[in-house]
């Protein structure tokens, strides 16, 4: 048994920490992996393998790509993210233990991983980095079994250039822990002349990696130095990059370094592996952002048209950013809720419902899919085709791609439909589908047919005209009008004058919902024409329209509180927060 024991807690421990990631990264920051995915394009197609490799670290990106795909099933991308981790780990040890560390300092192996871990909590952390870092530590494990000075020399002098352009500027860090070693076995051979001398050369020759790299690839020689794809945004090296180089070389010595221990290894190994997990906990903790991962998944479950689910999320803690508040939006106007329920949550004015557009590549988004559920096709187009222009990493988007070819299709644009459903066919998850979709192309009664495609077509804009961002009301206004059934147009043109307090507007617009089928008058409408007729007459009698008892009580009260009492704005908001009222009168 104890033989089993000592043989089996490393392994253990391995498995142990690959499951709490596979946790985290599957329940605690699905949307993260989905976000990654989102905003790539993995073709399988040679042009894309070789626009990949023509660059140094691009055969880490393209490796790195490929398995970023997965991220469209959330707990593939967990898996695969456990395991690169654990490979990471174990391969952490096997370069400690060939210099010599005792069992006994297995935890601190981790270390460098966590710090990885709480790195990669950064959404524009690119997988391409970790992999890079794989090919890195393998390489300089492969050099730990070249037996024979020159043999090992001939290995690092060939195997430094292959692994820049194959994994990027990570080729320090196997420049570095050589060096490190080498000159440690020139000191047990009393060479240290020699050594130095060696190690100075291996140094030059790592420099000089990217630097003739720079003669055939056309990037700045900063960026050659320090990493082309391993952060979205074209930034100089990150502080926790060079954190983690410097604890991947330095620890593997260190941990040799430390003495050995000879009693109680049990109660210091326990030790040591609580110590560990508690700073590893630490530095998950610290770089999670709850706030990011809220509003990945609400746009999450915008892209999946989830939209029951959207509002039983809000309804446990209601979304405050202007991007998750257009989501909830969205969601209660293909439900039909709007105008009941959308005072129930908080709202933040007009920026909630139709945002300006942003020059990124993340918030225009959601708002592509409200103009496109409206019925604003070009609309929405422009903002998608802008929002995967935005990628900082020049990445195509197959969210974005799949959305392109949606709205092209449905504006009878066939031969730009087909651009991007060709494309599309190249992918794993998305071929599918384009080869369905491709069988509508010009074909007008399938595509009539079709339950979304089809009702888009009979909503949309039918009359070339400026559209401004300025006067969406009016826009909104001449979608309901061209189709009365487009009740969601409606609905929003009503939600957008009354979130800009524009009662006058309210007023004018109103009565045009005598053609929207409703069989009650709207929660929120009610509120709203109730406080313009008590603004002009001292009770109810002759109003014409049919307010509910309720709203009518619930009006009397909240005057009377407004009027009396001193701490009236706390007791309001308590009582009667998810009125109109509260809105119009307390909210700034």
């Amino acid at each position: 048994m104890n033989v089993l024991l000592k043989n089996s807690w490393k392994p253990g421990l391995s498995v142990l920490f690959g499951v709490v990631a596979l946790l985290f990264w599957g329940t605690a920051y699905p949307a993260h992996l989905a976000y990654q995915e989102q905003f790539q394009l993995f073709l399988f197609d040679a042009d894309y393998w070789w626009e990949r490799v023509a660059v140094p670290g691009g055969f880490a990106e393209y490796i790195a790509e490929f398995l970023t795909q997965f991220y469209y099933y959330t707990w593939a991308g967990a898996a695969i993210l456990a395991v690169v981790y654990v490979v990471l780990q174990r391969l952490v040890w096997r370069l400690a233990k060939e210099q010599g560390a005792a069992d006994v300092y297995y935890p601190l192996s981790f270390l460098p991983v966590m710090l990885l871990w709480c790195f990669m909590e950064d959404e524009n952390a690119m997988l391409s980095g970790t992999v890079s870092l794989l090919l890195a530590l393998a390489v300089s494990y492969a050099c730990t079994l070249a037996k024979g000075t020159w043999k090992r020399i001939v290995y690092i002098l060939t195997a430094l250039p292959l692994l820049y352009w194959t994994a990027g500027a990570v080729h320090f860090i196997f420049m570095g822990w050589v060096v490190v070693r080498e000159f440690r076995l020139f000191l047990k051979s009393r060479s240290v002349w020699e050594g130095i001398g060696l190690c100075g050369g291996i140094g030059l020759w790592g420099i000089c990696c990217p630097l003739l790299a720079s003669i055939w690839v056309q990037y700045p020689v900063y960026r050659l130095m320090t990493g082309i794809g391993y952060y979205r945004f074209p930034v100089p090296v990150l502080g926790m990059e060079i954190a983690i180089a410097l604890a991947l070389v330095v620890l593997p010595f260190v941990m040799a370094a430390l003495p050995a221990v000879k009693q109680k290894k049990a109660w210091y190994g326990s030790l040591l592996t609580v110590g560990v997990a508690l700073s590893g906990w630490y530095a998950v903790v610290s770089g999670y952002d709850p706030d990011k991962e809220e509003a990945m998944e609400y746009d999450q479950l915008v892209r999946n048209k989830q939209w029951q689910a959207i509002i039983g999320k809000a309804e446990k803690r209601s979304p405050t950013s202007p991007f998750g508040v257009t989501c909830l939006n969205l969601a209660l106007g293909k439900t039909g809720q709007m105008g009941d329920r959308m005072f129930e949550f908080y709202q933040n004015g007009t920026e909630g419902l139709l945002p300006e557009f942003q020059r990124d590549f993340t918030s225009p988004l959601p708002t592509s899919e409200a103009y496109y559920h409206l019925g604003m096709i070009n609309t929405a187009q422009r903002f998608t085709f802008e929002a995967m222009e935005s990628i900082p990493n020049f990445n195509k988007s197959g969210r974005c791609f799949k959305r392109l070819a949606e709205t092209n299709l449905i504006n009878g644009q066939y031969e730009v439909a087909a651009k991007y459903l060709r494309m599309l066919a190249k992918t794993l998850f998305y071929k599918k589908w384009a080869e369905e979709t491709i069988t509508y192309l010009y074909n007008e009664e399938k595509i009539n047919a079709h339950k979304e495609w089809g009702w888009l077509r009979q909503i949309r804009y039918t009359e070339d005209f400026l559209f401004s961002d300025r006067e969406v009301d009016i826009m909104l206004g001449l979608l309901y009008q061209h189709n009365h059934r487009n009740r969601m147009a409606f609905e929003y043109m009503l939600a957008y004058v009354l979130q800009k307090r524009d009662m006058e507007s309210f007023m004018k617009y109103y009565p045009l919902g005598k053609h929207a089928g409703y069989d009650h008058i709207p929660r929120s409408y009610q509120e709203a024409l109730v406080y313009v007729w008590t603004q002009s007459h001292k009770n109810f009698q002759g109003m014409p329209w049919s307010i509910s008892k309720r709203v009518m009580q619930d009006v009397t009260e909240f005057a009377q509180i407004y009027m009396t009492q001193p701490d009236a704005k706390q007791l309001l908001q308590s009582r009667f927060g998810h009125t109109y009222w509260n809105y119009l009168l307390l909210k700034k």
